[in-house]
């Protein structure tokens, strides 16, 4: 077939013309797997315009693991350093262990799906999965844009769907456990308590400054947001993260109870005097919960010494180990949850006592009330099956004579 475009088995190759090596030896370049004739033609007008504008198009070496690299040095720019960094964990401990040796000009759908099947027999969740492929894809849309490849495989594969996970949450009395052996063995008592009666998000609870609370009117303002990056190569100095909540509802307004105002004069109370004691070697970030020098919390130390302790009810279990009560006897600890599953027990909790949905995406600081209903609905046992009794007795209920 003229102009470069030949008929191959059911698809069709394009070639290029591509100028001369060093001995003065004509180059071409090929490319193919084009199923109609239209898109050869089109890939060939693409590549023509490519070579007059002195561009190139991918070796037969560089390799898919060699390209996200180069494409993440191009792309991170353009990013929140917090994404950033996601997608670079994402390539070097996912993408290019598995899919890196690959020749970019090879990478087909196969090689992609076989990589989500390993990944969900590995134990990754379905979000997971679909999180590497967005990053996948999106790297490999810039190779097609420039040309280095005839399109995006990552559209030819389907992502795993979204599986909604029983979430793991405490109930009314295991909270009373969980904060009363917070107040008798942790230091972090506050931060508990205010992530289990705020709803807030672990960076924003992180992030709160002192100028953020009106204590008298019992509301806190959510302006910021903290981060520490853990990433190789990052700069101590750029490890720590103050940025604005991502959206204007999460930019919000959040009313706290008494008990917890109460708990936070006291803190200030107990922070000023620390402040006067270390003098200038204070960090001074005007943060509600920091270390005690004023330092950002490294809220991983924190998971990992002190919230599974308090889990584990260790304080309560040696204390009544001293009153001579048997191993047998002794409370189990808690759920294994996570910090941030201190936040769906407050939602959790709001739901369970009947309040709006509105008013729980606000406190939240979700975008949506679908969103929170989206989250919440397939969390909360029941709630059809009250509704459904209320529903009934409002309407068949007798009247006493």
């Amino acid at each position: 077939m003229a102009n470069g475009i030949y008929k191959r088995g059911k698809g069709y190759v394009v070639v290029i013309p591509w100028g001369k090596d060093a001995a003065g030896k004509y180059l071409q370049k090929w490319f193919s797997g084009f199923p109609t004739i239209a898109e050869a033609k089109a890939h060939r007008a693409k590549m023509l315009n490519l070579r007059e504008q002195g561009g190139e198009v991918a070796s037969t070496r560089l390799t898919v693991g060699a390209y996200l690299n180069q494409w993440m040095i191009g792309h991170a720019p353009h990013l929140s350093p917090v994404t950033a960094e996601s997608y670079r964990s994402t390539i070097r401990v996912h993408l290019t262990p598995a899919l890196g040796p690959i020749k970019l000009r090879q990478l087909g759908p196969e090689p992609i799906r076989h990589y989500v099947t390993d990944k969900l027999a590995a134990g990754k969740s379905a979000t997971t999965v679909r999180y590497h492929l967005t990053v996948l894809r999106e790297a490999i849309q810039q190779a097609v844009r420039d040309g280095l490849l005839v399109r995006n495989w990552v559209d030819n594969v389907t992502r795993p769907k979204k599986q909604w996970k029983e979430m793991q949450v405490l109930d009314e009395e295991q909270i009373r456990l969980f904060l009363a052996e917070a107040k008798r063995s942790s230091k972090h008592y506050r931060l508990y308590l205010a992530a289990l009666l705020t709803g807030m998000r672990q960076g924003e609870l992180l992030g709160l400054r002192w100028r953020d609370l009106e204590l008298t009117l019992g509301v806190a303002s959510v302006q910021q947001t903290f981060y520490r990056l853990n990433g190789k190569g990052i700069p101590a100095e750029d490890k720590q993260l103050f940025k604005a909540p991502k959206t204007e509802k999460a930019r919000r307004t959040v009313d706290l109870p008494a008990v917890l105002v109460e708990e936070l004069r006291t803190l200030r109370d107990e922070q000023t005097v620390i402040r006067k004691d270390f003098g200038p070697l204070y960090h001074d970030h005007g943060l509600v919960f920091c270390q005690m020098d004023g330092k950002p919390l490294h809220v991983h130390n924190i998971v990992r010494r002190d919230f599974r302790r308090v889990l584990a009810l260790k304080g309560l279990r040696a204390e009544l180990l001293t009153k001579g009560v048997t191993e047998d006897a002794l409370p189990k600890g808690l759920p294994r949850i996570r910090f941030h599953d201190l936040r769906h027990s407050h939602a959790t909790l709001l739901f369970q006592q009947g309040e709006h949905p509105k008013v729980v995406q606000e406190r939240l600081g979700h975008s949506t009330v679908s969103m929170t209903l989206d989250i919440y609905s397939h969390s909360v046992p029941g709630m059809q099956r009250q509704a459904a009794a209320q529903l009934g007795e409002r309407l068949f209920r007798t009247t006493p004579s």
